[in-house]
């Protein structure tokens, strides 16, 4: 699908002002989103100016038997999530995942739910990583994409 020129260029607009941008260029370009890799491949986000630039990898989604403090509605879920910052400082921003079903639906990572297992959010310095996990309450259709979704924008998607 292509994008109207004006519509692209509210996109890029909009890209420049959240300070969010895909790696390989210095502003963010619409037909740039999503990027699709597969699972436990990584993925970058660059900020407008190219200073920040954060690694992103997801693998291994799957039903979590895992304890933490949250009742699902529905099953839990979880996906392992590795963040680098590869360029300048990073700060993981966790509640843009999203696992999604086949037909769109949307779960939500249960960024507000604290787990030691989980992808701890404080500011990393270039060069250096953390994994952890991510959590989601899936209340309908199983996920086979976890999306990293910012302003309601898919820039990343890990697909099986």
């Amino acid at each position: 699908m292509h994008l109207a020129s004006s519509t692209a260029a509210a996109l890029a607009t909009f890209a420049t002002a959240a300070g969010v941008g895909i790696a390989g260029g210095p502003t963010a370009s619409a037909d740039n989103y999503p990027v699709r890799q597969s699972f436990g491949t990584q993925e970058q986000l660059n900020d407008s100016d190219g200073a920040v630039i954060t690694g992103w990898t997801v693998s291994n989604l799957h039903p979590s038997n895992d304890p933490i403090p949250y009742q699902p509605h529905g099953k839990l879920w979880e996906a392992t999530a590795t963040v680098k910052a590869i360029k300048g400082t990073v700060t993981p921003i966790v509640a843009d995942f999203n696992a999604r079903a086949a037909n769109g639906q949307d779960y939500p990572e249960l960024g507000n739910v604290a787990t030691a297992q989980g992808v701890n959010p404080a500011s990393l310095p270039q060069g250096q990583q953390k994994t952890g996990k991510l959590y989601f309450d899936v209340v309908g259709p199983n996920p086979d994409n976890v999306v990293y979704n910012a302003g309601g924008r898919d820039l990343l998607v890990w697909t099986g």
